[in-house]
């Protein structure tokens, strides 16, 4: 089962993981060493049992399992930028050109009515009636009486039964759908 990096949240083998930590922090000073001082960041903190991670006393999927949440959740929290408008969290390059786009929900700009057509006002003030090809017809509106809404509890066992977010790929894509549906 492969070992998620504290730092930059991509997976590593259990041998390799030795070898990508120090190039990862190296990697993390350097990145740093480029941004103001105020806005410097020290190196995250290596997750509870790390170092058992690495001598290979936890090596039972499970464990595994329960390491890697925990070393995605401190790459969430501490590797990544929050967003100060949407409160997504992103890498620092990625948020300078998110936060272009983002703004904050009270300035966003709400959808402008449909523009009414010259033609359309003239039709309007025409008595005459209107060709029975122009006339729009409304579609049926499906019955979804029959149709149960999960709550949302039912929608969590529902996720938690399911193995394919097992995997904290899986997970990031999950949370990311989630957050684009909630904003």
């Amino acid at each position: 089962m492969p070992v998620t990096c504290y730092i930059c949240g991509r997976d590593f083998g259990t041998k390799s993981i030795k070898i990508h930590i120090p190039n990862c922090e190296k990697k993390w000073d350097n990145e740093q060493e480029k941004l103001p001082k105020k806005e410097r960041r020290p190196v995250p903190q290596a997750p509870q049992n790390f170092d058992k991670v690495l001598s290979g006393e936890i090596s039972a999927p499970k464990q595994l399992q329960e390491y890697n949440e925990q070393a995605f959740n401190d790459f969430n929290t501490k590797s990544l930028q929050e967003c100060p408008n949407c409160g997504r969290t992103f890498l620092p390059k990625p948020l300078e050109i998110h936060s272009r786009s983002c703004k904050p929900k009270e300035t966003r700009l709400k959808p402008a009515a449909p523009r009414k057509s010259k033609r359309s006002q003239d039709r309007r003030n025409d008595p005459s009636p209107r060709p029975e090809t122009l006339k729009t017809k409304t579609p049926p509106t499906p019955d979804h009486s029959d149709l149960h809404t999960p709550t949302k509890e039912e929608l969590i066992e529902l996720i938690q039964r399911d193995k394919t977010f097992d995997s904290p790929q899986m997970r990031r894509k999950l949370m990311a759908r989630i957050q684009d549906l909630i904003l």
